[in-house]
């Protein structure tokens, strides 16, 4: 089994992270001595990109696509230590042959182990992220840009290069935030799977060129 593995992440309430954290964080934007308002800015921007940093964010859906079975999983829960928990015990049961991402290798799976970590949770799955390996874990992003860092590009930028539907028609990463805060969890599950069938789908394209 070929499983597609997508999160979704939002950032944590400023009191949510421990202050230690926080004044570390907000120290580090005062280096060069800002005016006020710049200093302000520059805060709102830190926290507008919590979602980003698993110390500062946490995981709200985790999208499954079995790509043979062309089945769905899909973990969503506001309580994040029994969303992991119901994932890692999913995945220990199920043991897929192969793990699909895009970006995974960078983002999801380190994002994943570190909230797992967080929440003194043990997985008995370890998911694969050796670079410039394609098995288990085919990371599409990697194999699109190689060793050239420049060729980057997001995966909404490859389903046009590969003719394929893109999962960001009506939502992207930047609006999952406001789309949890107004209690649209069910837009953002949707979202999340299309991103998985996108990401299958270019995958179906290059997996033939792969071992």
């Amino acid at each position: 089994m070929a499983l597609v593995l997508d999160i979704e992440t939002v950032g944590q309430s400023i009191d949510a992270v421990p202050e230690r954290a926080l004044d570390y964080l907000f120290r580090g934007l005062e280096r060069d001595n800002p005016e006020p308002e710049e200093l302000e800015k520059r805060r709102e921007d830190l926290v507008s990109r919590f979602g980003l940093d698993p110390t500062t964010g946490r995981v709200i859906v985790i999208g499954l696509v079995d790509t043979e079975k062309e089945a769905e999983h899909v973990f969503w829960e506001r309580d994040e230590p029994a969303l992991l928990t119901s994932f890692w015990d999913w995945l220990s049961a199920n043991e897929p042959e192969r793990y699909v991402t895009f970006n995974g290798k960078r983002f999801d799976i380190p994002y994943l182990n570190v909230r797992s970590a967080i929440h003194d949770l043990r997985p008995r799955v370890v998911i694969p992220s050796e670079p410039l390996s394609t098995h288990p874990h085919f990371d599409l992003r990697e194999a699109l840009e190689g060793n050239d860092r420049r060729r980057r590009g997001s995966l909404d930028y490859f389903c046009a290069v590969f003719g394929v539907a893109s999962p960001k028609s009506e939502m992207d990463g930047a609006s999952v935030g406001q789309a949890y805060e107004d209690g649209r969890l069910d837009e953002i599950v949707s979202y999340c799977l299309k991103d998985c069938h996108a990401t299958a789908a270019i995958y179906e394209k290059l997996a033939p060129f792969y071992r």
